[in-house]
């Protein structure tokens, strides 16, 4: 009579061990890769909406309460025709039409913050003081770059067109590089509603 032992045998599991010594990497490395995109996913949601916030932010200060462009020293821009203004630093938005009014501003930091800051005429000192600013992005995340804000004034029956652009880039603190970085890109053109004339 044959005796038959119940269990695996040597070939078996040694057989077994091998298919999994070839299946387990591919698996992890199935799942690094999704883990990857959906780290990059994260990043670019991140980024867009910061962007977004400071592109409603923008057009929504700028088509509401500007009604006229100057420079920080209240020389106004853009309003005769053919009238043009470029610049990334010294461009205000006059919110009244009495002299002088109240400004406001955009501007990025060296840390990447993209500021709006309101300005209000000192009569006892003659110069333009910052009522109040507030950072519309977190730069901790993401950092705004390469700002510039610019004027068109077409003619006298028109209002100025402001057009402004900036880019969004996510602020990739892991070690390694492999996610990718990511940066979009932001352009768009509003026209006042008002003007000082």
């Amino acid at each position: 009579m044959k005796i038959r032992y119940k269990g695996f045998t040597l070939i078996e599991i040694i057989v077994v061990m091998g298919v999994l010594a070839i299946l387990l990497p591919t698996v992890f490395s199935v799942i690094y890769i999704i883990m990857q995109q959906q780290l990059r996913t994260y990043k670019l949601i991140d980024t867009k909406k910061q962007g977004d916030t400071i592109m409603s932010y923008m057009k929504e200060s700028i088509a509401r309460d500007a009604v006229g462009i100057s420079n920080s020293i209240g020389i106004n821009q853009c309003n005769t025709a053919g009238g043009a203004y470029s610049e990334s630093t010294d461009f205000f938005f006059v919110l009244q039409t009495n002299s002088p009014s109240d400004m406001f501003t955009f501007r990025t930091n060296a840390s990447g913050a993209f500021i709006y800051e309101h300005y209000i005429y000192d009569n006892a000192s003659g110069i333009f003081i910052s009522d109040f600013s507030t950072n519309l992005n977190n730069p901790n995340t993401v950092e705004v770059s390469n700002f510039l804000l610019e004027c068109l004034k077409r003619d006298n029956n028109s209002f100025p067109i402001v057009s402004f652009s900036y880019d969004a880039t996510y602020l990739d603190n892991t070690p390694t590089l492999q996610e990718g970085v990511v940066t979009l890109h932001y352009q768009t053109k509003v026209k006042l509603r008002k003007t000082l004339d």
